[in-house]
């Protein structure tokens, strides 16, 4: 048993420095991508354990994480979740799936954020002129998940991503995939999911679009219509290297190496209690940097980059049985280490 654990963690070693080869994100590389919306972590149970849970997480949980543990779902179920992000921005799920049939589950989401009355400033009006405007983001889903056996799974997510700011707009699809393999023993279990594969995010549409005076005319001329372009950027594609053991029936930790193409690769580490219908989580998330301090970087500016916005996360929940229904509620935390305010969420979720 121990001489399988270990050549299993090498494995997973290997592959992440695969991993690494293939995406090397890194410092020179952070806030090159579009669709940051794609990283705010969803999910109560995935928030507690920093999303450190892609080797074992199941059902609705699983269209954030790791599609393969959609395949884990057991009967008809639905979640519900808000959580207050930074900034006062509100952060709404709705999610839903069913089995199609004894080895292949469905699930679909949405997830929205909602910024609120934002104060329109302009280069005349810089305190505001009066009027505001309110801009939306979402991600929908749709998730496969099918057990090729008892011990695999496999899952395939696909997602429209939407940003709107007052006249202009940005639209991109991309796809999630992933695998999951427990091991004989029951305890092992090692997860993989690429990520965020997909179109270029650019933005459109009138508010681009300006009336200028051309150089070089005579007084009097008419202004004429000028688009701006900007720029199309790619999603955050990343690839999700999962390891997971359980130290007894009810208590298991779990580690997740993510490595970004366009940011800091990422390390998560977490753990879980889950006794009958209670269940605590905990974890915290880290930059991992490969490379060294380029020299026209100061040491305070190198920390800025490469140190972490977050902390410690945590979590609870509890299962209610009604009937043939079970009413689940959970709450999840995330602690900021700097610059923002702490992330929370309540959660409630059902399957009958």
């Amino acid at each position: 048993m121990k001489n399988t654990i270990f050549n299993s963690l090498k494995v997973g070693l290997v592959a992440s420095i695969l991993g690494a080869t293939i995406f090397a994100g890194t410092v020179n590389s952070a806030g090159t991508a579009g669709g940051a919306q794609l990283l705010i972590p969803q999910g109560n149970m995935n928030i507690a354990l920093s999303t450190a849970n892609g080797s074992s997480v199941s059902g609705l949980n699983s269209i954030y994480v790791n599609p393969a543990g959609v395949a884990n779902l057991s009967s008809m179920a639905g979640m519900v979740s808000s959580g207050d992000y930074i900034a006062d921005t509100q952060l709404t799920n709705l999610s839903f799936g069913m089995p199609l049939n004894e080895s292949t589950n469905m699930a679909v989401s949405l997830r929205t954020m909602d910024f609120g009355d934002i104060l329109k400033t302009t280069a005349m009006s810089t305190e505001g002129d009066g009027t505001t405007y309110s801009p939306s983001f979402l991600v929908a889903n749709l998730a496969i998940g099918r057990s090729i056996s008892d011990r695999v799974k496999v899952g395939v997510v696909g997602k429209l991503v939407s940003e709107t700011i007052e006249d202009v707009s940005a639209t991109a699809m991309a796809a999630d995939v992933g695998v999951q393999y427990k091991f004989p023993n029951d305890r092992l279990t090692v997860g993989v999911a690429l990520k965020n594969l997909g179109s270029r995010l650019q933005y459109e549409g009138t508010g681009l679009e300006q009336q200028l005076t051309p150089d070089g005319t005579q007084p009097g001329t008419k202004d004429e219509n000028f688009a701006m372009t900007s720029m199309d950027s790619p999603l955050p594609t990343s690839l999700d290297i999962a390891v997971g053991y359980k130290l007894s029936d009810d208590v298991t930790v779990m580690s997740s190496f993510e490595n970004f193409s366009y940011q800091l690769n990422t390390l998560s580490l977490g753990a879980k209690y889950h006794k009958g219908n209670v269940w605590i989580a905990a974890g915290t998330k880290m930059n991992v940097q490969t490379g060294d301090k380029p020299t026209s970087l100061s040491e305070t500016t190198w920390e800025d980059y490469t140190e972490s916005n977050w902390g410690a996360t945590l979590g609870f929940g509890v299962d209610l049985e009604m009937d043939a229904t079970v009413v689940s509620i959970s709450y999840a935390y995330r602690q900021s280490v700097e610059f923002f305010e702490d992330f929370s969420s309540v959660e409630v979720s059902f399957s009958f």
